[in-house]
C-alpha cells in the first residue's frame, strides 16, 4: 500500500473493503494524489457502509402502496369571492415578519442550462420579455426591493454545485450583486456522494485520481448548510424562517407576505406552495396523504386510475402539484440536518461511466451503480403542522426548463409580459394588448405598487420596460 497516503485513509478504505481506490496511486501526480486524499477523507465511511447495504438489500423496497394513499384533507385553496378577509390578515402577519427581520431566503442553483443549449449555470439564462434580464437578476431585484419596503437586510443563501460554483460567484460579482450587499449573500457548495457498482457495493473511480461523485439531491442542502457554519449565521441575525425556492422559476414572488403568514398563523413548521394541475396527466409530484400523514407522492407513484379519480365537484382528487417552494423553519432544518434524525436516502440505478482495475475506461451502456440523494420535500411527513397552500399557475409557476414547448423560455417570456399586462390593467391602466411589456421587481412586487406612479408615455411603444 502506498506509504505517501495518510495512513488513517488507508486503514479505513482498508477496514471497509474500499481500498482498491488507490490501486493507481504509483502512477499519479502530485496533485491528482491530493485530490484523491482529499475526496477519500470526505466520505464517512461508516455511515455510507449502512447506505450500500441499504441499496443491496431488497427488503428496503420504498414504494408506496397505492392502497395506503388518499387525498389531502386540508389545504388553504385560492380565495372565492368573499374569502379574501384570510388572505389580508396573513399578508399583514407576513408583512410583520418581514419588518422584524425574521425571515431569510435559500435558492437551489446547482443547475447548468445543458438542456437549453446554455453551457453555464442557469440563474445566469436571459428570461426578461424585453431585456436580457437574466433569473438571477430578477430574484436579487426582488430582495433589493423588499428589504428597501420593510427596512431591513434579508440574508440570501445559494446553494450552487461542483459545476456551477464558480462561475455563479464570477458572474454576481460583475454585476455588483444586482444592487445588493454582498455582506447578505451566502454561497456554499452542495455535497456530493460517491457512486457504487451493483455487483459488489464497490466505490468506483470516474479516473485514476477522481472518485465518481454526484450532487446528493436538493435534500443535501441541509447538510451543506450544516457544513458551511450557516446556521450560525441565521442564529447571529435572528432568522427564524426560510424561504426556498429553485433557479429556474422567474415568477416565484420571493419571501410572500401571505405565506409567510398563513405558516405563522398555522403553527406550521413547513409550508409548501401548490398550483391546480393542468390535467390528470401532468407529470408533476403531488402533495396527498399516506396512512394520514401528509407528503409528496412522485407521479410514477400514482396509478392511472387515481390521478384520473375526480371528486363530486368533478376536479381531480389528487390535484396539487408541487412547484417545489416552501416556508421551512430554520428548526426544523437545523433537526433534520444531522444526526438520527437526517432525512432519508434515496437510491437510484444509473448507468457511470468508471475506470477498471487495469486502469482503462468502462462506458456504461446500461445502469451499472447505485447513486445516493436526499429530497427536501421529505420534510414534510418529518415536520409539525405541514401546510398546503395553493397559488395561481399563471401567476407563480413558469418554470424554465426545456428548450422548446411546455416550461420553455418562450412560455415563461409569455408568461412573464401576460403578468405584467395583468398587473398594469388592476392598476388603473390602459395598454396596447400587442405590446410586449417587462417590469423590473424595483418598480413593481405587486399591482398596487404600480398605483398613481406611472406617466402616460412610460407605456407608450412596441416594447416597454418599466425599471428604474
Amino acid at each position: 500500500m502506498p506509504v505517501s497516503c495518510d495512513s488513517q485513509i488507508v486503514d479505513q478504505l482498508k477496514k471497509h473493503g474500499q481500498d482498491h481506490l488507490l490501486r493507481h496511486w504509483e502512477e499519479l501526480n502530485d496533485s491528482q494524489r491530493q485530490h484523491l486524499q482529499e475526496q477519500c477523507s470526505s466520505i464517512e465511511l461508516d455511515e455510507f457502509k449502512k447506505l450500500i447495504a441499504q441499496a443491496f438489500d431488497e427488503d428496503s423496497d420504498k414504494s408506496i402502496d397505492p392502497a395506503a394513499i388518499s387525498p389531502l384533507t386540508q389545504a388553504i385553496r385560492l380565495p372565492e369571492a368573499g374569502e379574501e378577509q384570510a388572505w389580508t390578515e396573513a399578508r399583514q402577519t407576513g408583512h410583520e415578519m418581514l419588518d422584524a427581520g425574521k425571515v431569510g431566503a435559500i435558492l437551489v442553483a446547482g443547475g447548468q442550462g445543458s438542456r437549453l443549449g446554455f453551457p453555464h449555470p442557469k440563474g445566469m439564462f436571459p428570461v426578461g420579455p424585453v431585456t436580457d434580464r437574466t433569473l438571477f437578476q430578477i430574484f436579487f431585484e426582488q430582495l433589493v426591493a423588499l428589504s428597501n419596503k420593510h427596512g431591513v437586510r434579508i440574508p440570501y443563501f445559494i446553494m450552487t454545485s461542483d459545476a456551477t460554483h464558480q462561475e455563479t460567484i464570477d458572474f454576481l460579482k460583475e454585476n455588483d450583486w444586482f444592487g445588493y450587499p454582498e455582506e447578505d449573500v451566502f454561497l456554499f457548495k452542495q455535497g456530493t456522494m460517491p457512486a457504487v457498482d451493483d455487483q459488489e457495493g464497490k466505490i468506483l473511480l470516474s479516473e485514476k485520481h477522481s472518485i465518481a461523485m454526484s450532487p446528493d439531491g436538493h435534500g443535501g442542502l441541509l447538510n451543506a448548510l450544516h457544513r458551511a457554519k450557516l446556521f450560525e449565521e441565521m442564529q447571529r441575525r435572528g432568522i427564524e424562517y426560510l424561504y426556498y425556492h429553485q433557479v429556474d422559476n422567474p415568477c416565484v414572488q420571493m419571501c410572500d407576505p401571505a405565506m409567510l403568514g398563513f405558516h405563522k398563523q398555522r403553527d406550521a413548521e413547513i409550508s409548501t406552495k401548490v398550483v391546480a394541475k393542468r390535467n390528470a396527466g401532468e407529470k408533476v409530484g403531488v402533495l396527498a396523504e399516506v396512512n394520514g400523514t401528509q407528503m409528496i407522492i412522485e407521479y410514477s407513484d400514482l396509478s392511472e386510475e387515481m390521478s384520473r379519480d375526480t371528486d363530486e365537484t368533478g376536479g381531480l382528487k389528487y390535484w396539487a402539484g408541487n412547484i417545489a417552494i416552501h416556508v421551512m423553519n430554520r428548526d426544523l432544518l437545523e433537526r433534520l440536518a444531522t444526526g438520527e434524525t437526517r432525512l432519508p436516502v434515496h437510491i437510484a440505478h444509473k448507468k457511470v461511466s468508471h475506470v477498471l482495475s487495469d486502469g482503462s475506461q468502462k462506458e456504461a451502456d446500461s445502469p451499472n451503480a447505485y447513486k445516493f440523494e436526499r429530497f427536501i420535500f421529505d420534510s414534510i411527513p418529518l415536520a409539525k403542522n405541514p401546510l398546503v397552500i395553493e397559488t395561481s399557475r399563471q401567476e407563480e409557476f413558469n418554470p424554465v426548463k426545456n428548450a422548446e414547448g411546455d416550461d420553455s423560455p418562450a412560455t415563461s417570456k409569455a408568461a412573464l409580459n401576460a403578468r405584467a399586462h395583468r398587473w398594469l390593467g388592476e392598476a388603473g391602466y390602459n395598454v396596447d394588448e400587442n405590446a410586449t411589456i417587462e417590469i423590473s421587481p424595483l418598480i413593481a412586487l405587486e399591482p398596487d405598487d404600480l398605483r398613481d406612479k406611472l406617466q402616460p408615455e412610460q407605456l407608450e411603444g412596441e416594447s416597454i420596460v418599466l425599471q428604474p
